[in-house]
């Protein structure tokens, strides 16, 4: 993040930059981010599955919205950089929402969101670019119109929706206003077990990737990046899907070299490059659907606003079409 923020610098830039520090992809979802009730469940959360410490957590939260409102409040123009991935979609759609509903909206609104960059053949993300690269970029963003505020406010309604049903319908409807949306939400819509084996799509291209053999895990973060970049995965996202088919009741996988990934803020253990990964024998029949992820093991985590709790009576893909089913 603070790589953003220097280059950003360098490059040029006038007035403020806010880089916003907040997995949106992750955890509880409302409508309103800085409500008591929901930053406690999110703090919690992100402390559970990142070792984030939770005051640190709600204090980062509630100094942006705060910062978010005050540069509302006192500039003339806000000029959104946002990549295509499902987890700065995900921003955008959010901060596009809250500041259409600022009363006494004033400020222009421009938007630069990109999915490739000449030159670059693997483009992921803007902080592969150098400060010249970022600086060809200046005066390359575009106004904002009332349609795409309004589509933002849309999807930020399904997301923040307590069942799926809102983002399954919205789904089917043109998203082009914003162009990388629709990619970005069926990547959201992979997120929820098959319901076939239960899998998220992540957690089934995983063990197809770990195949056979023994896997370095590094290797397969580096794999699973490229394969499903429209995701925007991190590391602490990595490690938590890892995690999601290892510690649970019946392991899918299993870690060789050391037992615990890494948290929040701590350095890679010494000869990770040496840890590896390798199918359990269930893990080998729930891969080929002969066993049920969900059914072995049931699940505890949360897609938008949605609670997915349990072994059984769990919003799952529908695998025949682009819509969801309880089972």
């Amino acid at each position: 993040m603070e790589t953003h923020l220097e280059m950003l610098r360098a490059s040029g830039i006038d007035g403020d930059i806010l880089v916003w520090r907040e997995s949106l992809y992750e955890g509880p979802i409302g409508m309103q981010m800085s409500d008591s009730v929901l930053l406690s469940m999110r703090a919690a959360y992100m402390n559970r599955q990142h070792g984030i410490p939770e005051e640190m957590f709600k204090s980062i939260t509630l100094q942006q919205e705060k910062a978010l409102d005050k540069l509302a409040e006192d500039v003339d123009g806000i000029v959104l950089w946002f990549e295509h991935d499902l987890y700065d979609q995900l921003m955008l759609c959010y901060l596009l929402s809250r500041l259409f509903s600022l009363p006494n909206r004033s400020f222009k609104l421009s938007l630069l969101s990109i999915n490739q960059f000449p030159g670059v053949e693997y483009f992921y993300g803007l902080g592969q670019l150098n400060v010249d690269q970022i600086t060809q970029l200046h005066y390359k963003w575009l106004p904002v119109n009332e349609e795409e505020l309004l589509l933002a406010c849309k999807v930020w309604t399904a997301y923040a929706a307590s069942e799926p049903l809102l983002m399954a319908t919205l789904l089917e409807e043109d998203l082009s206003a914003l162009p990388f949306l629709k990619k970005a939400l069926q990547a959201n819509s992979e997120r929820y077990p098959s319901s076939q084996n239960g899998l998220s799509a992540n957690q089934q291209l995983i063990l197809e990737l770990i195949g056979e053999e023994e896997m370095p895990i590094l290797s397969l973060f580096k794999s699973v990046g490229q394969t499903a970049s429209h995701y925007g995965l991190g590391d602490l996202q990595f490690w938590a899907i890892i995690d999601s088919i290892r510690k649970c009741e019946i392991p899918l996988v299993r870690l060789t070299g050391g037992d615990k990934l890494p948290s929040y803020s701590e350095a890679l253990p010494p000869q990770f490059e040496k840890w590896r990964l390798y199918r359990t024998d269930m893990g080998k029949l729930v891969h080929t659907c002969e066993l049920d992820h969900i059914h072995l093991n049931g699940m505890d985590d949360w897609i938008g606003g949605v609670h997915l709790l349990g072994k059984k009576d769990i919003w799952r893909r529908n695998g025949i079409s682009t819509g969801f089913v309880k089972m």
